[in-house]
């Protein structure tokens, strides 16, 4: 059918149900965001290299190091998305770091298509205490 917009699908992890659109494209996002470089077979170059961080003080240049490589592995892992921006929004004592994200979602971008456009973006909002 001429016309229509050409979704990615693929399974929920979790449930095994079938996922298309921005719910396919936030799963894709926390699996390449989730995956260290050199742990999955037969794609060793896939994920991110945020393990290269653990341990350090999150200090301004650091989380800007963090932000960088969460951009640089969306662009290279999911054609389907552009970063627009990232925010902090929760971090804990024990290293967990909570990020909001959003962008231009493109629903036919592995085509090369980047004609059709979904604002995916969050509205900025000054981060809360984290105590």
């Amino acid at each position: 059918m001429a016309g229509e917009i050409r979704y990615r699908s693929g399974r929920d992890a979790r449930t095994g149900e079938i996922i298309t659109g921005p719910q396919h494209l936030a799963q894709s996002l926390g699996k390449i965001w989730s995956t260290p470089v050199d742990t999955m077979p037969m794609l060793l170059d896939f994920g991110n290299r945020l393990r290269s961080y653990l341990a350090e003080d999150l200090t301004p240049a650091l989380a800007l190091q963090i932000y960088g490589e969460l951009a640089a592995s969306a662009a290279r892992w999911e054609p389907e998305y552009e970063l627009k921006q990232i925010q902090l929004v929760r971090l804990s004592e024990a290293g967990a770091l909570g990020l909001r994200h959003g962008g231009i979602y493109y629903p036919e971008g592995r085509y090369g298509n980047y004609e059709i456009a979904v604002d995916l973006s969050i509205a900025a909002k000054p981060l809360r205490s984290l105590s």
